[in-house]
């Protein structure tokens, strides 16, 4: 949608951050593979930094040295009834490294721990929706350029997924770096915002003024930041006076809203089956606790779709639902840009 104007909008939230929450371990349950066509030793980084949601910590593997051998990442999602359908891969340059990723699934372990993930039973058709062209064969994605992908597919409930980074066909000199990775279910509102959507763009400006009237400005970052081997989510250029500055901030509202899209059916237990934008969105962000990957229209896929998404997160710590007729709601948000 030109201009960044709001339609119905789409929120990426990830597994990973949201069971750790929870308490789950990194380790052991969202691992790099090792083996004999494996690469685990990472260059820079760590198995927690992959999942970290800071997309500028790089994490890299001397993949130069074996241009033919893989990365291959496992997570464990600690049950089966989780609905995953959709997986981002955050800063990578995967176009210099001459890179490609598939991803598979399994309620084996063991089928997505083994190079190439040939016994895994979910091998889903991926749709792109941001710098991710599908290959013929539908679970092999490879970016057109360096930077933030997003894929999606049909809602699959197993267990185990795993995403395996491989030459294309064969890693060039330049070893492969990532940002961090999201996995989980993506939700899109019901209906788009009411027509007081309110944008703003906001830079963090300390200002200081002296006693003779003259005023300081000391601005800490312009916001978004790039260079030739590393860009903030969904920025594509790699000149810094090229980047848009500041940090966006949507202050929006949905009416009418049906009780079941926004609480779930039941509150005593989570059902994964079970679809509300509390059960979906806000419960597995913990509020403002966890960022989140923002598309502004449900219907933005495919070129040049970098505009209209962010990465973000709450800026508040209430949800405040207001009950407008029998089992009709209200509901507002606010989600401010995260670097």
């Amino acid at each position: 949608m030109s201009n960044m104007n709001m339609g119905t909008p789409r929120f990426f939230v990830d597994y990973v951050n949201y069971q750790v929450s929870r308490g789950k371990a990194i380790d052991t349950n969202f691992d790099v593979v090792s083996g004999g066509n494996l690469i685990d030793n990472f260059e820079t980084g760590s198995e927690s930094e992959l999942f970290d949601m800071r997309p500028l910590n790089l994490n890299s593997w001397d993949t130069s040295s074996a241009t033919s051998d893989h990365v291959l990442i496992s997570i464990d999602l600690g049950v089966t009834g989780l609905k995953t359908g959709f997986i981002s891969i955050l800063n990578h340059n995967l176009d210099t490294a001459n890179g490609k990723f598939r991803i598979a699934g399994s309620n084996t372990e063991a089928h997505i721990q083994a190079e190439d993930m040939t016994s895994a039973t979910a091998t889903p058709a991926c749709t792109e929706i941001v710098n991710g062209t599908v290959g013929a064969t539908t679970n092999i994605i490879t970016p057109g350029a360096d930077g933030s992908t997003i894929i999606r597919f049909s809602e699959t409930s197993v267990r185990y997924w795993g995403i395996q980074f491989e030459g294309n066909p064969s890693f060039s000199a330049t070893n492969l770096s990532v940002g961090c990775i999201l996995i989980g279910e993506y939700y899109d509102m019901p209906h788009s915002a009411d027509l007081s959507v309110k944008r703003s763009i906001i830079f963090d400006n300390d200002i200081q003024e002296s006693i003779g009237g003259q005023k300081y400005s000391n601005m800490a970052t312009h916001g978004r930041s790039t260079s030739a081997t590393s860009k903030s989510p969904f920025i594509t250029t790699t000149s810094n006076q090229q980047v848009f500055g500041g940090r966006q901030m949507y202050d929006m509202k949905f009416s009418y809203l049906a009780s079941a899209d926004v609480m779930p059916n039941e509150y005593h237990t989570y059902q994964p089956t079970d679809d509300s934008f509390v059960g979906d969105v806000w419960n597995k962000t913990n509020g403002s606790h966890i960022p989140f990957i923002l598309s502004l229209d449900n219907s933005s896929e495919g070129s040049d779709a970098e505009s209209e998404h962010i990465f973000a997160r709450f800026n508040q710590n209430t949800l405040d639902m207001t009950q407008v007729a029998p089992n009709y709601w209200d509901v507002g948000v606010s989600i401010i840009e995260e670097f």
